[in-house]
């Protein structure tokens, strides 16, 4: 009997054995089949950034664009601010040569005038051989062995040459003769006024060239004073001139270099200003 009793009881104890343990079977297998769909998830998640790679070029492209322009722009900058040397070179003129602008040829059938001493002689005879190329009218009055005072005083009657051949233009060369003075200043009077007699027509006073003899300050002395002419620096603008025999005249060739030099900055300082031949002003230090 006792052992009939507990039977029933053993079979109703597995029963609800089997029924806690069933849920969590279930509960088990629901979870296992969850897990490859969060793995599968991450497995997802996990190749979305790989699938949005191609977008990423996008800025890429835009950045060369722009580096590019902003390595561009310092180029330009730099281009703009540095000068051709070889441009500044061409733009800047040599020492004594003529400006840029004043190619305009002087005046054919100009009226010049030249007066003077042995030198004025040798610079009229260069002068006289571009009449034909030139176009201009030379009048020679140069005369050897004569001195600044004859032509500031009545004797060459310089007033006299002015009316009689109406120059546009007179030439001076005068002083080769006194440049072995003891003391050149007394010459100053005179050729302050021999300007003054040409005062009013364009002159120009040549200084007389050098040729191994010293400048005993006579040079200084027809700088200063010789004014309103201008004065053509012989020794600085035709340093190299040819001598003749007596080492002191300029040759055939050395004439027509000096005449030459003279022409052209004869040209490069006329006035275009003026309606009439005019000189520009002596500027300061001439």
């Amino acid at each position: 009997m006792s052992n009939a009793r507990h039977t029933p009881s053993l079979e109703r104890r597995g029963a609800l054995a089997l029924l806690v343990v069933a849920p969590f079977v279930v509960a088990c297998g629901a979870t296992s089949a969850a897990r490859p769909s969060t793995e599968a998830s991450a497995s997802t998640d996990a190749t979305a950034p790989t699938a949005q790679a191609p977008a990423q070029p996008a800025p890429t492209e835009s950045t060369p664009t722009s580096t590019s322009a902003s390595a561009a722009e310092p180029t330009r900058a730099a281009a703009a601010k540095s000068p051709d040397p070889a441009a500044d070179a061409a733009a800047k003129p040599a020492r004594g040569a003529p400006a840029q602008g004043a190619a305009e040829p002087l005046p054919r059938g100009l009226r010049v005038l030249v007066i003077g001493d042995s030198f004025a002689q040798a610079l009229g005879m260069g002068l006289k051989a571009t009449a034909a190329e030139s176009g201009l009218a030379f009048t020679l009055q140069g005369q050897q062995a004569t001195y600044i005072p004859e032509w500031a005083g009545p004797n060459k009657n310089v007033a006299g040459m002015l009316v009689m051949h109406k120059p546009d233009l007179v030439v001076v060369s005068l002083g080769g003769n006194e440049l072995a003075m003891v003391d050149p200043s007394v010459r100053a009077p005179k050729v302050e006024r021999l300007a003054q007699i040409l005062d009013g027509v364009p002159c120009v006073w040549v200084a007389p060239p050098l040729w191994g003899n010293k400048d005993n300050g006579l040079l200084a002395i027809l700088r200063k004073h010789s004014s309103p002419c201008r004065y053509f620096d012989s020794n600085e603008l035709t340093p190299d001139l040819p001598r003749g025999s007596d080492k002191i005249h300029p040759t055939t060739a050395g004439q027509k270099q000096w005449a030459d030099r003279l022409l052209v900055w004869l040209r490069d300082e006329r006035d275009p200003q003026k309606p009439q031949f005019a000189l520009r002003p002596r500027p300061a230090g001439e």
